[in-house]
Protein backbone atom coordinates (compact mmCIF):
# COMPACT_ATOMS: atom_id res chain seq x y z
CA UNK A 1 0.00 0.00 0.00
CA UNK A 2 2.77 2.48 1.00
CA UNK A 3 4.15 1.77 -2.81
CA UNK A 4 1.14 2.59 -3.93
CA UNK A 5 1.28 5.86 -2.16
CA UNK A 6 4.92 6.87 -3.26
CA UNK A 7 3.74 5.80 -7.14
CA UNK A 8 0.91 7.89 -7.04
CA UNK A 9 2.72 10.79 -5.76
CA UNK A 10 5.78 10.48 -8.38
CA UNK A 11 2.87 10.24 -10.87
CA UNK A 12 1.47 13.12 -9.87
CA UNK A 13 4.45 15.26 -9.81
CA UNK A 14 5.82 14.12 -13.42
CA UNK A 15 2.44 15.39 -14.06
CA UNK A 16 3.29 18.98 -13.11
CA UNK A 17 6.56 18.88 -14.26
CA UNK A 18 6.06 17.98 -17.51
CA UNK A 19 4.52 20.77 -19.04
CA UNK A 20 7.22 22.72 -17.31
CA UNK A 21 10.03 20.95 -19.00
CA UNK A 22 8.63 20.92 -22.25
CA UNK A 23 8.64 24.56 -22.32
CA UNK A 24 11.86 24.91 -20.94
CA UNK A 25 13.56 22.44 -23.85
CA UNK A 26 11.52 24.62 -26.40
CA UNK A 27 12.94 27.40 -25.63
CA UNK A 28 16.61 26.05 -25.50
CA UNK A 29 16.46 24.79 -28.58
CA UNK A 30 14.75 28.39 -30.31
CA UNK A 31 17.43 29.59 -28.49
CA UNK A 32 20.31 27.47 -30.26
CA UNK A 33 18.80 28.09 -33.80
CA UNK A 34 19.09 31.74 -32.72
CA UNK A 35 21.94 31.90 -31.91
CA UNK A 36 23.51 30.20 -35.10
CA UNK A 37 21.32 32.20 -37.31
CA UNK A 38 22.91 35.08 -35.20
CA UNK A 39 26.49 33.88 -36.20
CA UNK A 40 25.40 32.74 -39.59
CA UNK A 41 24.60 36.54 -40.31
CA UNK A 42 27.84 37.91 -38.74
CA UNK A 43 29.69 35.79 -40.46
CA UNK A 44 28.38 36.20 -44.08
CA UNK A 45 28.87 40.02 -43.10
CA UNK A 46 32.53 39.63 -42.20
CA UNK A 47 32.83 37.20 -45.58
CA UNK A 48 31.43 40.13 -47.86
CA UNK A 49 33.80 42.89 -45.97
CA UNK A 50 37.04 40.38 -46.12
CA UNK A 51 36.44 39.39 -49.81
CA UNK A 52 34.75 42.62 -51.14
CA UNK A 53 31.72 40.60 -52.56
CA UNK A 54 28.04 40.35 -52.04
CA UNK A 55 27.50 37.45 -50.09
CA UNK A 56 23.37 36.26 -49.85
CA UNK A 57 22.15 34.60 -46.94
CA UNK A 58 18.69 32.99 -47.95
CA UNK A 59 16.32 31.33 -45.20
CA UNK A 60 14.95 27.74 -46.30
CA UNK A 61 11.51 27.65 -44.73
CA UNK A 62 9.90 24.64 -46.35
CA UNK A 63 13.28 22.32 -45.31
CA UNK A 64 12.34 19.85 -42.22
CA UNK A 65 15.15 21.56 -39.90
CA UNK A 66 15.95 25.06 -39.62
CA UNK A 67 18.05 25.73 -42.70
CA UNK A 68 20.15 28.69 -44.30
CA UNK A 69 22.06 28.94 -47.58
CA UNK A 70 25.03 31.23 -47.26
CA UNK A 71 26.16 31.84 -51.13
CA UNK A 72 25.26 28.17 -51.90
CA UNK A 73 26.18 26.63 -48.66
CA UNK A 74 23.53 24.56 -47.06
CA UNK A 75 23.84 24.07 -43.48
CA UNK A 76 20.73 23.12 -41.31
CA UNK A 77 20.97 24.95 -37.42
CA UNK A 78 20.52 24.56 -34.42
CA UNK A 79 21.28 21.39 -31.88
CA UNK A 80 21.98 18.17 -33.51
CA UNK A 81 19.00 16.23 -31.44
CA UNK A 82 16.21 18.61 -33.38
CA UNK A 83 13.33 16.73 -34.75
CA UNK A 84 12.40 17.05 -38.44
CA UNK A 85 9.11 20.02 -37.85
CA UNK A 86 9.55 21.09 -34.50
CA UNK A 87 10.98 24.33 -35.26
CA UNK A 88 10.00 26.88 -37.80
CA UNK A 89 11.42 29.63 -39.23
CA UNK A 90 9.57 32.56 -40.84
CA UNK A 91 11.35 35.37 -42.81
CA UNK A 92 9.46 38.90 -43.42
CA UNK A 93 10.94 42.12 -45.34
CA UNK A 94 9.56 45.10 -46.04
CA UNK A 95 8.43 43.83 -49.31
CA UNK A 96 6.96 40.77 -50.43
CA UNK A 97 10.01 38.18 -52.36
CA UNK A 98 12.47 35.77 -51.42
CA UNK A 99 13.19 34.92 -48.13
CA UNK A 100 16.60 36.40 -48.20
CA UNK A 101 19.40 39.01 -47.44
CA UNK A 102 22.61 40.27 -49.29
CA UNK A 103 25.68 42.04 -47.72
CA UNK A 104 27.71 44.37 -49.87
CA UNK A 105 31.26 44.55 -50.26
CA UNK A 106 31.01 46.68 -47.12
CA UNK A 107 28.74 44.47 -45.35
CA UNK A 108 25.48 46.91 -45.71
CA UNK A 109 22.59 45.76 -47.14
CA UNK A 110 19.90 47.71 -49.74
CA UNK A 111 17.59 50.13 -47.83
CA UNK A 112 14.17 48.34 -49.77
CA UNK A 113 15.66 44.86 -47.29
CA UNK A 114 15.29 46.19 -43.97
CA UNK A 115 14.14 45.57 -41.46
CA UNK A 116 14.75 41.86 -42.42
CA UNK A 117 12.98 39.87 -39.58
CA UNK A 118 13.60 36.14 -39.13
CA UNK A 119 11.37 34.32 -36.25
CA UNK A 120 11.98 31.53 -34.72
CA UNK A 121 9.14 29.40 -33.08
CA UNK A 122 8.82 25.84 -31.91
CA UNK A 123 5.36 24.30 -33.25
CA UNK A 124 2.15 24.37 -31.46
CA UNK A 125 3.62 26.66 -28.83
CA UNK A 126 3.54 31.37 -29.01
CA UNK A 127 6.75 31.26 -28.18
CA UNK A 128 9.23 32.82 -30.43
CA UNK A 129 12.84 34.29 -30.79
CA UNK A 130 13.92 36.12 -34.07
CA UNK A 131 17.07 37.73 -35.51
CA UNK A 132 16.56 41.16 -37.05
CA UNK A 133 18.94 42.78 -40.10
CA UNK A 134 17.55 46.24 -38.49
CA UNK A 135 19.74 49.08 -40.74
CA UNK A 136 21.31 49.40 -43.81
CA UNK A 137 24.78 49.45 -42.31
CA UNK A 138 24.08 45.64 -41.34
CA UNK A 139 22.90 46.05 -37.40
CA UNK A 140 22.29 42.61 -35.98
CA UNK A 141 19.76 42.57 -33.33
CA UNK A 142 17.34 40.01 -31.46
CA UNK A 143 13.88 39.79 -29.94
CA UNK A 144 11.39 37.65 -28.20
CA UNK A 145 8.01 37.30 -28.79
CA UNK A 146 6.00 40.36 -28.89
CA UNK A 147 8.86 42.56 -29.75
CA UNK A 148 9.20 40.36 -32.99
CA UNK A 149 5.46 41.05 -33.71
CA UNK A 150 6.02 44.63 -33.67
CA UNK A 151 9.04 44.49 -35.58
CA UNK A 152 7.60 42.06 -38.77
CA UNK A 153 4.85 44.97 -38.97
Amino acid sequence: MEVLAVVVIVAILGAIAAPSWISYANRQRISAVESDLLQVFKQAQQDAIQERRNVTVTINTLEPLPTVDTDGFTQVIGPDELAPNTIGMLALGPVPGPSQITFDYQGMVSADDVPFVVTISPANSSAQQCVIVATILGTLKTARDAECDALAL
